[in-house]
């Protein structure tokens, strides 16, 4: 039973790791064909992190009305044709594709996440379903080697979408739908500053895996880097955040990503700043669950989920913009990672105060 609810994890393997995170390693390969600009490439991240917030806002209701199970497979495998279609040079659809693919990614990972914790699944369960992201961040580099231009490198992404998502069937028959809400119960006050360091990790997260391989290059060990460290989120931060509780845990998984994303760090030994950030980035949402499950009643989870992947949606929307004027401003790539260590030190501070019932 275990091991065919681990093919769970290959929905953010190829929703996150090759639909969205891929976007930076396609990237070079737009700019040369296409001469898109920094600021371009930022607004183009930011459609698909936008899609991610509109997916990520209704996806509690969606996912409620047609069945979780249905809409996670469902999301799972429209992703392969909407890839393949994004290697088309016209900007406008470029865009719409993207946003698209978000909103079809939020459905994977909050439909996912969700479908998990109803089995009761353990922390390490969960940290091994959102490490899944590692998965498609290893393979992303091979699936694009030797790819020359766009057109080509988004066909292949499309192609192998489609192709690995069929392994994750077999779960179907363990899964069970999630509880409904009971009204008048679950309020998430409690959680509120954590949803703040959340939309926040977003922006400065995104800023980071958007730009660190046009900033620093040698993208194939960059990113086999930041997905065998995101491979090992369940085993390194599931035992930890067990043992220190959900809200301590958080704080420490988001210094560990602070301290990786400076970039000193990644321009001056790179190694070590991908392994760092690709260890903590998906701990995050690990030490949340872990923390929703301690402040909130079980009828509540599915709701805290979507609206923690919103404020996280949102501030990827904004993340890559951001970064990417940033850069345009100081005239060089580094100042995109600036700002995702600026953001990412912000999103700190909400965890040392605990919420107060109003």
């Amino acid at each position: 039973m275990a091991t065919r609810l681990v093919l769970l994890a290959l929905g953010p393997a190829l929703a996150l790791g090759l639909g969205r995170f891929a976007y930076a390693l396609v990237l070079p390969l737009m700019q040369n064909a296409w001469g898109l600009s920094y600021a371009q490439a930022g607004i183009l991240g930011s459609a698909n992190t936008l899609g991610y917030l509109v997916g990520a806002f209704f996806s509690h209701r969606l996912l409620g009305r047609v069945g979780y199970r249905k809409g996670f497979f469902l999301a799972l495998f429209l992703q392969g044709p909407i890839l393949a279609l994004t290697g088309m040079e016209n900007l406008p659809l470029v865009f719409s594709l993207r946003f698209l693919q978000g909103f079809l990614g939020a459905l994977v990972f909050v439909g996912g996440a969700a479908l998990l914790m109803a089995l009761g699944s353990s922390g390490r369960t969960l940290g091994i379903y959102y490490g899944g992201v590692g998965l498609g961040l290893l393979l992303a580099p091979w699936l694009l080697w030797g790819a020359a231009e766009p057109t080509g490198a988004w066909a292949r992404l499309g192609l192998y979408s489609l192709l690995l998502g069929l392994p994750a069937l077999l779960a179907w028959p363990l899964l069970k739908e999630p509880p409904p809400p009971v009204q008048g119960e679950g309020s998430l006050w409690p959680i509120l500053p954590l949803l703040l360091a959340y939309g926040l990790y977003g922006a400065g997260y995104i800023g980071y895996m958007t730009f660190v391989a046009a900033v620093v290059g040698d993208s194939l060990v960059l990113f086999g880097l930041l997905g065998l460290g995101a491979l090992l989120t369940g085993p390194v931060w599931g035992p930890w955040v067990e043992r220190v509780g959900g809200r301590k845990g958080l704080f420490h998984v988001l210094l560990v990503l602070f301290l990786g994303s400076l970039p000193p760090l990644a321009l001056h030994l790179s190694a070590l700043s991908a392994l760092l950030f690709g260890l903590s980035f998906l701990g995050v949402i690990t030490a949340l669950t872990q923390a929703f499950r301690t402040l909130l009643p079980p009828s509540a989870w599915p709701r805290a989920m979507g609206l923690s992947t919103a404020a996280f949606a949102l501030g990827q929307a904004v993340g890559p913009a951001v970064a990417g004027f940033f850069a345009e401003m100081t005239g060089r790539g580094e100042g995109a990672l600036w700002a995702a260590s600026v953001l990412l030190f912000l999103a700190l501070l909400p965890t040392w105060s605990r919420p107060q019932k109003p």
